[in-house]
């Protein structure tokens, strides 16, 4: 979504789907898609970012831009479970997985149904049933909202945690994203292997409230990971940023200055490898060679009390000095090494101009 960076701002998230992101989003090409990923890849790579997760269309050829670009990747083709279709929408993103798969180790795949408002039961439970055939997990949206917690008590009778679980999704492994109004009954139904994606700037941006997260901290079914949700949302796709956010939000909201730790907002970065299930995350004997080597002294993180303190609370891109991934430098000495930075900007900046210029479509849903 890197080609809608700034493209909805001030806007309600009702008006920023609806009027902006979805109406247009119609309009992207497989093109589009590709060149938006490469200068996401350069920026994450910036940021010191060796693996993500992507919830989104045309996994084929994002699929393509990790395999260029050395980084690692947990790819979730993105499907809508409303109107005519389903059945194929869903096979298709089965056969993508399935052909896909084995390209390389640094490329995995789960189901993306897309969430429990805009895929039904039935849709759930095929896609589900799909993932538990292809031995993958799900990737997917679920209480983002309070409006959407309360309309699927209204509709349904129970909360969009309990329709996933009712579709036997929680048996798998999934990537929930944000779950920011998460109840505490949910967290029963939740699985060992669950996690849950948060991304605090966009929460503040489109003032979808305080949730729960901040409040059940601390119960160990909630495990949290950092994401970034996307440009369009957060404008930046730096991890760090998410989780130095969620510390001070954590503070703020519960009155604790000793609450929501150095300690902790390390363990929330960090558990994205986790959430991946990968051997990375960790300098062991045996794992990946993903390794990030950080320059502290630099004026903004200089000089170094605290390792974490600087890390967390002072560090940018400007302190990532390299990067590597299964040993292969993608940053070495404070230059993206693995692509040409120069034409990804070039290729998505037309991209975004030609989106822009084609005018709104249709959306097929309605937020």
């Amino acid at each position: 979504m890197v080609i809608f960076r700034g493209f909805a701002e001030d806007m309600s998230m009702d008006d920023w789907f609806n009027e902006r992101i979805w109406p247009y989003e119609s309009r992207l090409t497989p093109d589009h898609v590709e060149a938006g990923a490469r200068l996401a890849v350069v920026e994450m790579i910036e940021h010191g970012v060796t693996a993500f997760a992507d919830h989104y269309f045309e996994a084929d050829r994002i699929a393509d831009v990790v395999l260029e670009t050395g980084i690692r990747a947990d790819l979730a083709p993105t499907v809508f479970g409303l109107g005519e279709g389903v059945a194929e929408r869903v096979d298709a993103a089965a056969e993508l997985i399935a052909r896909r798969r084995d390209d390389d180790p640094r490329l995995t795949f789960r189901m993306g149904p897309h969430a429990p408002y805009t895929c039904p039961p039935p849709a759930m439970e095929h896609i589900v049933r799909r993932a538990r055939e292809l031995g993958v997990g799900l990737h997917l949206h679920v209480s983002e909202t309070r409006a959407q917690v309360e309309e699927s008590r209204r509709r349904e009778g129970r909360t969009p945690f309990a329709a996933v679980a009712a579709a036997g999704g929680f048996e798998l492994p999934v990537i929930v994203a944000h779950g920011l109004w998460v109840e505490e009954e949910d967290l029963a139904l939740v699985g060992a292997d669950t996690w849950f994606a948060v991304s605090p700037k966009t929460y503040l941006k489109l003032a979808m409230g305080e949730g729960s997260l901040w409040r059940l901290w601390g119960d160990p079914r909630l495990r949290l990971a950092a994401g970034t949700d996307g440009a369009a949302s957060s404008n930046t796709l730096n991890p760090l940023e998410q989780v130095r956010l969620w510390a001070l939000l954590g503070k703020h909201a519960v009155g604790r200055a000793d609450r929501f730790t150095l300690e902790e907002a390390w363990r929330v970065l960090m558990n994205g490898h986790r959430a991946l299930g990968r051997g990375t995350g960790a300098v062991r004997p045996g794992w990946e060679a993903d390794l990030v080597v950080w320059d502290l002294e630099q004026p903004n993180t200089a000089p170094v009390h605290n390792v974490l303190a600087a890390i967390i609370y002072s560090a940018d891109a400007r302190n990532v000095r390299d990067v590597l991934v299964s040993g292969r430098f993608l940053k070495r000495d404070f230059e993206v090494v693995a692509v040409d930075a120069a034409e990804a900007l070039r290729q998505a900046e037309e991209a975004a101009r030609a989106v822009v210029a084609r005018g709104p479509g249709r959306a097929t849903v309605t937020y």
